[in-house]
């Protein structure tokens, strides 16, 4: 497991996380993937773990292993993004949440929700 968003002396053992495993899907940052890929990551406090191969769709390099910047979007209650900062994929979930009032972008994201 890899920890984006600050480092830490041992990561704990997932068991001992007692954190919230949620879903996590999105093809935005990769066009080229024909379907969303799942993966499992841990919230424990403020701190979300992922497994590596997360990481990397996200921008990380294990040749560098430098941070990665990411911005989380929401508009409640049916649409959560987080994307790599600058990206297209941020840029997309940024408009969206901007165009959350729009009926048709309430279908759509109603749509979304259920995938």
């Amino acid at each position: 497991m890899l920890l984006l968003s600050r480092s830490l002396p041992r990561l704990p053992r997932l068991s001992s996380l007692g954190g919230v495993v949620r879903r996590c899907q999105s093809n935005a940052a990769h066009p080229g993937l024909a379907t969303p890929k799942e993966f499992k990551v841990v919230l424990d406090q403020e701190t979300l773990y992922i497994d590596q191969d997360l990481a990397e769709a996200l921008g990380w390099n294990p040749a560098t292993r430098n941070s990665v910047p990411l911005t989380l979007h929401g508009w409640a209650p049916a649409y959560f993004a987080i994307a790599r900062t600058g990206s297209d994929s941020e840029q997309l979930a940024k408009r969206t949440v901007e165009s959350g009032g729009d009926s048709n972008v309430q279908k759509v994201l109603e749509y979304l929700k259920d995938r």
